[in-house]
Parts: structure tokens; C-alpha cells; sequence
């Protein structure tokens, strides 16, 4: 899968537990170190409990939700927030699967929560609900999301899914959290899915490291007619804020079991390509699916298509919040635009000079070298980046000649080629770019002292 195409991966801690992740985990980074890996807390995700085998609801019969910790069968199905029965009300909508299935509260006595199906259709154990309508208490993170935040910084992961963000209070609980347990940065994932969080979405990408469109959920929450436009409007924001997006939920959802997508799904990949995001996601077809790496193929060819096919005279991203890093990083496109560049390079400790000039997607390959291991697997997740590992050394006129010689040495740069590089001030400083150079490769390797 690394070999097909896969920068990241997601180890999803709502389901299993933390000794397999561990060895999953484990056994990723031992076989490739760059591979960036990224643990997805269940946040108050209210989930099905464990039932005997798949039950198909049919339209109008009767079901009973229960918070009993039971094994569900026929039409008893227990469920895993035992606040639910206080916190609903007869006549709300119940949606199991992604909204596949539909459920419309009847009565609520004690613990059992009488429902007529609405939308019949298949479920299974630990399949999602959701209950759009329904101010529950129930907040990130959870008892749980504790415990794996915890285990997720033992094992010093590069990313945190944080599930059902409500608001920037959630991501600061959270931060303390990783804060207090490890003084790695790491990066955390706002997953978009809740409709407050679309209340205070600047803050939350602004506070955060980037963002998930996390389609399925969302789709229940606001409707499935709005989600394209969130999609384009949450990857616009991204950029302009210079954090990555990732767009996630069925992307191919039909190769769980074809080995060839719909049309529209091919097309639902392009377009997200076409929208801006930095990256996009599989799930069940990689997770459960009968073709993997048959997807990750078909996934990754439709990507590579759809970026040879980009619209290049689009303006450059505007921001009212203008910086000296996001000057320079839209200076360094104009500059590579006008004089036909082979490459943009960023000397970066953290990924922001990388993030600077990626947040204005121009075809352009961006170099993003770094000495820091870290930052090596999480600026993958930045449109066209590529980190490359490089030793800084002291003096910056050296640096800047090893790294031309390096990456013309590994073919990534030919002798005619011009470069634009970015850097900080004094690439000792992170979190700062202020340096821009337009260079020969030639010229650059001819001045060696």
C-alpha cells in the first residue's frame, strides 16, 4: 500500500484495542519511518453494541434501543450511551449507518427507547447513530478518548483525529491532554461532522492543525444536499489558512466489493482534487474491502489524472489576515510562474515554509527539507509535498549548496533548472519564513568554495 500511493495511516480507535493498534503501529513504522500515522479517537460517537449477527430492518416494524450492556438480537439493539434515554424525545429521527437506516422514537421508558423503522436496511454491530435533532451532553473528549489520547502519545503518533468537534473549548481540552503526556508536536485533526462546529469553524481551523471533511456523519447532521458546498467552502478556508484538508467518507465505496468504481465516484475523487484538498481518504475499502490495493491503485491514478488537468490561471489565495510567511509563499508562486521553475524548495524545520507556498496549490513539486524526522512524515499531508531529509548545517550559503547538490545528485533536479527557494530569516527560527531566492542549479553547484 506505502508502494501504491498511501502518505498516511489511520489507525481508527474506535474500534479493536490498544494491543493490536500497538503492534499495527509498531510494525508501520518499523517498515517505512517516513510513513506518517495518524490515530482517530471515537469522540461521543454513539455507537450500536455488539449483536449476534447482521439484522435487516424492514420498514415499519418495531425496535428497542437499550443501554443494557446485551447482546442484541431480533429486535432488541443495545446501544452504548446510557444517557440516551434521558436526553430524547418521542417524534426525533434516529439514523444508524451512515443514514442508511432511519428510526423515529416512539416512547421512552427506563432504559429501553421504543422506535418504528422508517428507512429499513442492514445493520451490524458497532455501526454509528446519529441523532441530528438531539442536544446531547455528551462532549469530547470522552472517558475513553482520554485513555487513547494517552496511548496515543506513548506511542507517538503524528497525528490526532479529534471525532465530533463541537467547538474550539473541545480541541483545548484535548491539546492539554497530549500537552501533559508528551512533549512531541502532536498534530491535531479537527474532523468536521457536527453542525456546531460550523458555528465557530474559523476558530476551530485556526486553533487546530488541519481539518477533515468527514462527509457521512455531516451528511446526517445538515443534509446531503449541502455537503458539496461545505466540501468547497472547508478546503477554501483550509487554504487560506494555510492548514491541510482531507476529505473523507465513500470516496469508492463500491470497490468494498467491485474492483472497478462508478462513474461518479471517479468523478466525486477528481473533483475533490479540483476543489483543493490536500488529501483524500479511504476507509472501509482499505479497512474491510475485498481489493485494497486495488483501490489505493484506481484512487491514486484518478488523482494523478486530475492533477495534470488543474486549471493554472487560478489567482492565488487571498487572505485578510496577511503575513510576512503568506507574502512570501504567494511571491515565491509568482516568481516560479513567471520564470518557468523546475521546483519550489522549502528550507523548514516545522513545515511552515512548506505550508506557505503549498496553501496556493500550483503544480509546482515543493521540496520541503528538513533535518526534523517529525516534520519529514507530517508535511506529506501538505498538497505537493515532498520532505526530503537533510543535516542543516551553520552556514546558510553551505546549506543551501548541499541541498541543490543533494536533490540534483538524487534526480530531482537537472543542471538547467531553475528553483525557487523559501526559508526563514535564519533557518535556525522555526515557525517563520522570510527568505525567498530564485536559483540556477548550474550557477548554484559552479560557486563551491
Amino acid at each position: 500500500m506505502i508502494d501504491s500511493g498511501m502518505d498516511l495511516a489511520r489507525l481508527n480507535f474506535s474500534h479493536g484495542d490498544h494491543q493490536s493498534h500497538e503492534q499495527t503501529f509498531n510494525n508501520l513504522r518499523n517498515l517505512c519511518d517516513e510513513l506518517a500515522i495518524g490515530i482517530d479517537i471515537s469522540g461521543p460517537k454513539i455507537r450500536l453494541g455488539k449483536l449476534e449477527e447482521k439484522i435487516t430492518l424492514q420498514r415499519d416494524e418495531t425496535v428497542i434501543l437499550t443501554t443494557r450492556d446485551v447482546v442484541g438480537k431480533g429486535n432488541l439493539l443495545p446501544i452504548n450511551y446510557a444517557n440516551l434515554p434521558k436526553e430524547l424525545k418521542p417524534n426525533m429521527s434516529i439514523y444508524i449507518n451512515d443514514g442508511l437506516v432511519k428510526l423515529n422514537t416512539e416512547s421512552i421508558v427506563d432504559d429501553e427507547i421504543t422506535c418504528k423503522v422508517l428507512d429499513g436496511g442492514e445493520i451490524s454491530s458497532r455501526k454509528g447513530v446519529n441523532i441530528p435533532k438531539a442536544d446531547l451532553s455528551i462532549r469530547v473528549p470522552t472517558k475513553k478518548d482520554i485513555i487513547d489520547i494517552e496511548k496515543a502519545c506513548d506511542l507517538e503518533t503524528d497525528f490526532l483525529f479529534i471525532s465530533f468537534v463541537r467547538s474550539i473549548a473541545d480541541l483545548r481540552k484535548v491539546k492539554e491532554i497530549v500537552a501533559s503526556k508528551t512533549k512531541k508536536d502532536i498534530h491535531l485533526i479537527a474532523k468536521i461532522e457536527h453542525k456546531d462546529s460550523l458555528n465557530s469553524i474559523k476558530e476551530i481551523t485556526s486553533f487546530c492543525d488541519g481539518l477533515m471533511v468527514a462527509r457521512g456523519d455531516l451528511a446526517i447532521e445538515v443534509g446531503s444536499a449541502k455537503v458539496p458546498v461545505l466540501q468547497k467552502q472547508l478546503i477554501q478556508l483550509g487554504m487560506s489558512m494555510a492548514k491541510p484538508v482531507i476529505v473523507a467518507t465513500q470516496m469508492l465505496e463500491s470497490m468494498t466489493k467491485e474492483t472497478l468504481p462508478t462513474r461518479a465516484e471517479a468523478s466525486d475523487v477528481a473533483h475533490a482534487v479540483f476543489d483543493g484538498a490536500d488529501a483524500l481518504m479511504l476507509s472501509a475499502e482499505t479497512a474491510t474491502g475485498k481489493h485494497p490495493l486495488q483501490v489505493l491503485k484506481v484512487m491514486n491514478e484518478i488523482i494523478l489524472e486530475a492533477e495534470k488537468n488543474l486549471a493554472l490561471d487560478r489567482p492565488l489565495v487571498a487572505d485578510s489576515e496577511a503575513s510576512i510567511g503568506k507574502e512570501i509563499g504567494i511571491a515565491a508562486v509568482k516568481l516560479a510562474q513567471r520564470m518557468s521553475v523546475k521546483a519550489i524548495i522549502a528550507l523548514t524545520q516545522t513545515g511552515y515554509s512548506a505550508s506557505m507556498v503549498s496553501r496556493n496549490r500550483e503544480n509546482f513539486p515543493i521540496y520541503a527539507v528538513t533535518h526534523n524526522h517529525d516534520t519529514k512524515r507530517t508535511a506529506r499531508l501538505y498538497w505537493g509535498v515532498k520532505p526530503i531529509i537533510h543535516e542543516f548545517e551553520e552556514d546558510y550559503d553551505k546549506l543551501v549548496f548541499n541541498v541543490i547538490k543533494k536533490l540534483h545528485k538524487d534526480k530531482y533536479l537537472d543542471m538547467r533548472d531553475n528553483v525557487v527557494l523559501v526559508a526563514g530569516s535564519m533557518v535556525g527560527i522555526s515557525g517563520k519564513t522570510h527568505t525567498i531566492q530564485l536559483l540556477n542549479v548550474d550557477e548554484t553547484l559552479s560557486n563551491e568554495n
